[in-house]
């Protein structure tokens, strides 16, 4: 079995047409890699799962996340892993950390944050 596939897709910025293709772009990748028996991890800026980038870099995050959710359940029974690093800078050495545990375990479907953000939570 070949490494784990980390996925870092190229966001779109401010060009919406780029979307539907690196949404696509992404899928085969990934299918791909499960098909050949291969962990994937996807890494991603918490700022574009928040919307706090641009809405197409948002829209490419949400819909990455929503896969890897997705593939996560639809996976499980053949033993797919499937699963998002956000982080707060791709070259924060704990995103690094992040991908080699997530590429390394058994679990599937999930989002490990690493940083400052609180992605989901509301801090009192």
């Amino acid at each position: 079995m070949a490494g784990p596939l980390v996925l870092r897709p190229t966001m779109p910025g401010d060009d919406l047409d780029a979307v539907t293709p690196t949404l696509t772009d992404a899928f085969a990748t990934v299918r791909a890699a499960l098909g050949e028996g291969r962990p994937v991890v996807i890494v991603l800026a918490a700022a574009d799962l928040e919307g706090q980038g641009t809405p197409a870099d948002a829209a490419v995050a949400t819909g990455l996340l929503g896969m890897v959710r997705t593939l996560g359940i639809e996976g499980a029974k053949p033993g797919w892993r499937v699963n998002v690093v956000a982080g707060a800078a791709a070259a924060d050495p704990a995103v690094e950390e992040a991908v080699a545990a997530l590429a390394a375990t058994s679990l599937t479907g999930q989002l490990l944050q690493t940083g400052g953000a609180n992605l989901g939570k509301v801090v009192a």
